[in-house]
């Protein structure tokens, strides 16, 4: 009877309504287990739906984070006994089962666990199970083995293997030489078997600044995984392991916050893994509790070998043994320990475990999203905008304001190198006035990102406030003075929260002002709208080119003064410091060097270019950098250093270009050593680390605009490239007399670069 109504039903519908009610069902399925789950979980307890086994207690590696390979084999349960076990009322909702270590393959009858399992737990789906692969050809007989009866049993199966970086960062993690070749050779073997393999990496402090490279890997090779940052676990025996685990100092936490970033949004598609990602770079970066929550707290329990029960993994207590007592009444009769591990340990807990987006997050999410939509549109704020009428204040000289508090804006959250120097110079003048502002205010689309640049910049007392939040709007209400702190006026969305705060100021008598920005790229006509309401709100104009002035005139009719780019102000105090370059080693080393600033080229450069054609330019474009950095090497006998101008993945990393361009000059030089010659700056690189390379470099050769600023502010030879077809780079040159310097990206890759380093190296 049900199949003829749907069938009718869906003859009598469109698909976007057939579309909806689909909608609506998950939506209520969702609803129904957040409630039962998240909510009633821990009031009326549940019976378990998954299960982690730990097949043995020994192990056949010598991990850094992990003491079980210390203990020696005892009591491990058998195929009858797990029989036994799994024969509990407690099991019979038991959809997954994961089989752990130890080092499960270690066992002659895993096989027979696997068995016992398929045959004993009434509702199971699927089963995993994870290796260190060491002992390749037995890991790949026993995992065939319980591919095989899984398979038979019509049940899923999946194996996790334990990557920890690239050759001997693993090798050096797991204690294992040659491990890594073993890991890569059972991952591929799977895979050529049809067995769904994933990889999975632990975090520590020996390969934390190597990561990135396991990362690039995975992308490159196709193989699906997810990382942890090691964690404090009881049954793995790591109390005393604190040389390796969570032991990050500030730089290194950064570096791996803005590593989640990037494994969340260029790797991961899993959205309750992504949720995950989130909550450990903002307990990394931020020192934030865990936000994300954990199976262990209602729906999964941990079964060691010796057959105890366990409510998770890292803090539980053995709550009883199941092969002397029924697992039901254990596991319901001890829930108060539960209750007091969620109490004092969950919220400092870093490790993976990770569960699906709920109903209530779903929902807060959309709530965020269509308020932010609807607050923050361009198009109706450009129309709010031409309903505000602005009394433009008189401000010649703004050394002279006296405002007590200041809200910055602009794409801070996002920085460069070069936005840091701008935001060090604005903060400075502020505070160099006869009256400094008390209360600084900086907005930030990524608050992680700002906690760390004021603190690297040695810029104290700024309250960072996140972008589009209740607290950012309040900022630009209080404030007497808001700031378009550098950067581009350019075509992205984000301008909207610079038209609201410039709103805000006009309509409250704040003075608003912009402070040495660049206008363009900017063609979309809607962002053109929003940029001439920023500058018709604006109280003073400071651009830092005589483009961008003129279009601000002769296009939004509003005045503004040429500048010199914020930036520059800070390499002058540095260049007035010389023992702040002279007092270390650069951070690649002091060797001789042509020190290079470079980024990718993407398709938003590529000047309306077809697809083939921006392709093969970008390709010949790469092939002339690796050969441009052999003939130095070889025939100058120069180190390549590869620094990053940027090191966070929304506006490109440079780490990772400056990764794939070392490989390809090692090859190209033949060296046995990737670093011995070519060199690579793994973790993020401060402004000053920047400007100190510079100045000890025997050459400098730059992309990204301020790189090119700060060579030529520091008076050192450099070449610059200029990747983005007579922009800001062309015209910073021009007006400096330096355009001997610059090279077009067509030229660079026609190979035209062999000129001008016979004039400048």
């Amino acid at each position: 009877m049900y199949i003829p109504i749907k069938q009718k039903l869906k003859s009598n519908l469109s698909e976007k309504q057939i579309d909806l009610i689909r909608k609506i069902i998950s939506l209520s399925q969702l609803a129904y287990e957040d409630i039962r789950v998240n909510i009633l979980g821990q009031v009326f307890p549940m019976k378990p739906t998954a299960i982690s086994m730990m097949a043995n207690d020994v192990c056949n590696s010598r991990c850094q984070m992990c003491l079980i390979w210390q203990q020696k084999k005892d009591f491990e349960v058998s195929p009858e006994d797990l029989a036994q076990i799994f024969s509990d009322p407690l099991f019979t909702h038991v959809q997954n089962i994961g089989i752990t270590g130890g080092e499960p393959t270690l066992r002659t009858d895993l096989p027979e666990l696997f068995k016992v399992a398929c045959t004993t737990l009434p509702q199971l789906s699927s089963a995993s199970m994870i290796t260190n692969a060491i002992i390749e050809d037995i890991v790949k007989q026993r995992v065939l083995e319980c591919a095989d009866i899984c398979n038979h049993y019509g049940k899923g199966f999946s194996v996790s293997v334990s990557l920890d970086g690239i050759g001997e960062v693993h090798d050096t993690v797991r204690g294992r030489k040659n491990n890594f070749d073993s890991a890569i050779n059972v991952i591929q073997y799977l895979r050529d078997q049809g067995i769904k393999v994933t990889f999975g990496c632990t975090i520590t402090h020996s390969n934390a600044p190597y990561i990135d490279e396991l990362l690039d890997y995975a992308k490159q090779e196709e193989i699906t995984g997810t990382f942890r940052v090691a964690e404090y676990i009881d049954r793995l025996y790591n109390s005393n392991q604190t040389n390796f685990i969570r032991n990050f100092d500030k730089k290194t936490a950064y570096h791996l916050g803005l590593f989640f970033f990037r494994a969340e949004h260029d790797f991961q598609t899993n959205t309750a893994i992504q949720k995950t990602y989130r909550s450990i770079r903002r307990m990394l970066t931020e020192g934030k509790p865990r936000t994300t929550g954990c199976p262990y707290h209602t729906r999964t329990v941990i079964l060691t070998s010796r057959g105890d029960l366990l409510y998770c993994s890292p803090k539980s207590p053995i709550i009883g043994n199941t092969l002397k007592e029924s697992a039901a009444q254990l596991y319901y009769q001890n829930l108060n320990k539960r209750q007091e591990i969620i109490k004092n340990h969950c919220d400092d807990c870093i490790h993976d475990y990770h569960v699906p987006v709920t109903f209530r997050e779903k929902i807060s999410f959309f709530l965020k999203c269509n308020s932010i939509h609807k607050k923050y549109n361009c198009s109706d704020l450009v129309k709010k905008s031409a309903q505000v009428l602005k009394q433009v204040k008189n401000i010649s000289d703004t050394s002279t304001i006296t405002t007590q508090k200041v809200l910055i804006v602009g794409w801070y959250g996002t920085e460069t190198v070069g936005d840091k120097a701008i935001l060090w110079t604005i903060i400075k003048r502020l505070r160099s006035r006869s009256q400094p502002p008390i209360t600084i205010y900086l907005s930030s689309m990524h608050p992680f990102i700002c906690e760390y640049t004021v603190k690297e910049m040695g810029l104290e007392n700024i309250i960072i406030v996140e972008t589009w939040t209740q607290e950012f709007e309040k900022a630009c209400d209080e404030v007497e003075e808001i700031i378009v702190g550098g950067g581009p006026l350019m075509d992205l969305e984000g301008l909207n929260h610079i038209l609201y705060a410039f709103i805000q100021g006009a309509k409250s008598g704040a003075i608003n002002r912009i402070e040495g920005c660049g206008i363009g790229p900017l063609v979309n006509p809607l962002y053109v709208k929003v940029v001439n309401e920023i500058c018709r709100l604006s109280d003073h104009i400071t651009l830092r080119d005589q483009t961008s002035t003129n279009r601000c005139l002769n296009e939004f009719e509003s005045s503004a003064i040429t500048v010199a780019d914020p930036a520059t102000e800070y390499i002058d105090y540095l260049k007035s410091k010389p023992e702040l370059l002279q007092q270390t080693k650069p951070v690649l080393g002091n060797k001789n060097n042509v020190s290079c600033f470079l980024r990718e080229w993407l398709t938003n450069y590529s000047e309306d270019r077809d697809e083939s054609s921006y392709r093969s330019i970008k390709e010949k474009f790469e092939d002339q950098l690796v050969g441009m950095l052999t003939f130095i090497a070889e025939t100058k006998n120069l180190d390549i250093h590869l620094l990053p101008m940027h090191t966070f993945y929304e506006g490109g990393d440079d780490r990772v270009f400056n990764r794939y361009l070392a490989k390809k000059v090692s090859v190209a030089i033949q060296e046995k050593e990737p670093e011995s010659r070519v060199r690579f700056a793994r973790l993020p690189v401060s402004p000053l680390e920047i400007v100190h390379s510079m100045h000890h470099a025997n050459f400098n050769i730059c992309m990204r605009f301020h790189s090119v600023l700060f060579a030529e502010t520091l008076g050192i030879p450099y070449l610059a490239i200029d990747y983005t077809g007579g922009g800001k780079i062309k015209a910073f040159l021009e007006e400096k007399g330096k355009l001997d310097r610059l090279i077009s990206l067509s030229d660079f890759a026609d190979g035209k670069w062999r000129n001008y380093l016979e004039k400048l190296l």
